[in-house]
């Protein structure tokens, strides 16, 4: 959606929210100015407004910096790195779970996804108030797109109620109306399952209301869709027990779930790229694999990522419509490499979940894919050659530690920029998600292996899919990996029953146990890991399956957050990771701003 750029409609209404509170006696209105009672009663208005809260979406504290961090810094498949440890201590913290209330990273996302309610609230209001006969709701183009409109913005309040939960709990304020004034910034946590019902409805309304599956080759491409208010339903339908503060271990709704991504999947508008990589690189970016993404577009005339700062904690970061998640996430700055901090990297666990041969060597093309580990992709560093990664991963002290350091090659060019501001949009969810969540439920709500099996399948295939035809660069010239062809299938698996994702120390311990893949349950979560690394999931899925008693597996889930101290030393020989406690680590502590501000409001457990 690098279509939808304007903001104006918010920038607007906060900036006379800002202004009602000092206003003068005198009366010194232009009546030419925009004013609110002017601005919001035509069609490009109101459209102008929703587009407001999509681009809150791009702020700091969404994906344009801290987002990435917040979702993936937490689980088994990161850890973060030496610049990390001396420049980006926050980034740090959180694989640390070490995580005060002061963490400036932690405030600002819990502020943005506050003012994304906020925005979507603000649309939905002005919408509903069609001031001046802006649509007539009589004539059915009109409708559609009023419709359209109000889907969109209800989509976006649903996702922020879904991420605020996730990371801080559902006993915090909620808001299906513009804030009112300075008392309603006091306004007391909800009740407990309150948030999760309003969610729930906010998706069902949103799929209601959108009635179009796909934007692709239209102005409207990267909007929100059908599919977008479906699977966020379905992912927040498999996640109740950590969603609902009602709920206990066990009362995920799987036959809802399994129903509503039956609609996405009977639809069938959408389906696999052929190439995986095409699902985190800037070209065929909202492809049919794709139900929602978080839409960027360098700005290289700017310094900075993001659009909307006033107020923003990270007050260096200014305009433009970029994400940072390349600067920061992906590979090393090197005397051949890159100009990238790298303050996060793969762990251990991580690589050592792809399945092996004989030999020993990695066949899942989707590790080469979307890593930087030997044998992968060569990468255009900053003398201007075509380097592998032993040279790229070269240098002290990068010497020693090579074959223990990664870097993710998902969301980064495979070459050094010029300006590092990245327009690689952020995939939130794709079909392949939606094929495997498919398979969960069947498992779940049925019991049903072998309709498991079959989604769990259509996935591998995908990797199993020659590539290159696609991957024509220098960076993946002439590399085996191109060919596919060698994941054994999932009966093959069940036969062969290989243990994957284990971790062995220098001195001989086993840091992490790795799990033998000799469930159709276990290959399932084996594939979730190999296929959603690094986009967020992993450690959310982690809960959602620790809180199922039906899990046999349901005992060892935390396991390798609880030993990341030990993987984190081993990778890196940096130490203050702490012991994984889910009592505690599940949440994210309520901001101290929020709590000096609102006096009505209580911390967490992570407090």
């Amino acid at each position: 959606m690098k279509h939808i750029k304007t903001y104006m409609g918010v920038c607007l209404g906060s900036l006379l929210m800002t202004l009602s509170s000092c206003e003068p006696n005198m009366d010194y209105n232009n009546p030419l100015a925009e004013n609110e009672a002017t601005y919001y009663n035509t069609k490009e208005h109101l459209i102008y407004a929703v587009n407001g809260a999509y681009n809150i979406l791009q702020r700091g504290g969404g994906w344009a910096r801290w987002m990435p961090f917040m979702l993936n810094a937490r689980s088994d498949e990161y850890v973060f790195t030496f610049g990390a440890a001396g420049g980006e201590p926050e980034s740090a913290g959180l694989s640390q779970y070490n995580v005060n209330a002061d963490l400036g990273s932690v405030s600002t996302c819990y502020q943005d996804l506050y003012v994304l309610q906020y925005a979507a609230n603000l649309a939905l209001a002005k919408l509903e108030a069609n001031q001046d006969g802006a649509f007539d709701l009589n004539n059915a183009d009109d409708k559609k797109l009023y419709d359209r409109l109000k889907g969109e913005a209800i989509f976006l309040r649903g996702l922020s109620r879904f991420y605020l939960v996730y990371f801080w709990g559902d006993e915090i304020p909620d808001r299906d109306y513009v804030t009112t004034g300075e008392g309603d910034y006091m306004l007391p946590p909800a009740e407990p399952g309150v948030i999760y019902k309003r969610m729930i409805k906010d998706f069902q309304d949103a799929a209601d209301l959108l009635t179009e599956w796909s934007y692709k080759g239209t102005e409207n491409e990267g909007r929100a869709t059908k599919g977008s208010a479906l699977a966020f339903l379905a992912k927040a339908y498999m996640a109740r027990p950590i969603l609902d503060g009602t709920a206990k271990a066990g009362d995920a709704e799987w036959a809802l779930a399994k129903g509503v991504l039956w609609q996405i999947i009977d639809s069938h508008q959408y389906s696999l790229m052929d190439n995986y990589r095409d699902n985190a690189t800037e070209d065929n970016e909202n492809n049919a694999e794709s139900l929602f993404e978080v839409q960027f577009s360098q700005s290289v005339e700017t310094q900075g990522y993001n659009p909307v700062t006033n107020g923003d904690f990270n007050g260096w970061v200014v305009t433009g419509q970029n994400t940072i998640r390349e600067l920061e996430m992906t590979v090393p700055n090197t005397e051949q490499g890159s100009a990238r901090w790298w303050n996060g990297q793969p762990s251990l666990a991580l690589y050592n979940e792809f399945e092996r041969d004989a030999s020993d060597n990695i066949i899942d093309p989707r590790a080469y894919l979307g890593l930087y580990i030997p044998g992968g992709c060569n990468f255009l560093g900053k003398k201007g050659s075509w380097v592998p990664y032993e040279v790229l991963f070269s240098g002290d002290p990068f010497d020693k530690w090579r074959g223990k350091w990664f870097g993710c090659r998902k969301y980064s060019l495979d070459q050094v920029r010029e300006k590092e501001q990245s327009g690689i949009n952020d995939r939130l969810i794709r079909y392949s998600d939606i094929l495997l969540m498919y398979a969960e439920c069947c498992l779940e709500a049925d019991n049903d292996e072998v309709t498991a099996k079959k989604y769990i399948q259509k996935v591998r295939d995908r990797a199993n899919k020659n590539t290159e035809a696609f991957n024509t660069t220098q960076a993946d010239a002439g590399k085996s990996y191109l060919k596919g062809g060698t994941l054994p299938t999932v009966d093959e698996l069940l036969q062969k029953k290989p243990v994957v994702g284990r971790v062995e120390g220098s001195n001989g311990d086993v840091i992490c146990e790795g799990m033998e893949l000799n469930t159709v349950r276990r290959i399932l979560k084996h594939e979730y890991s190999v296929e959603l690394y690094w986009e967020g999931w992993r450690f959310f899925n982690l809960m959602r399956w620790y809180n199922n008693p039906n899990d046999p597996d349901q005992s060892i889930m935390l396991d390798n957050l609880k030993n990341k101290n030990a993987l984190q030393v081993e990778q890196t020989n940096l130490t203050g990771t702490q012991v994984f406690d889910y009592s505690r680590h599940l949440r994210l502590p309520i901001p101290s701003t929020e709590l000096s501000t609102n006096t009505n409001m209580h911390g967490n457990s992570a407090n």
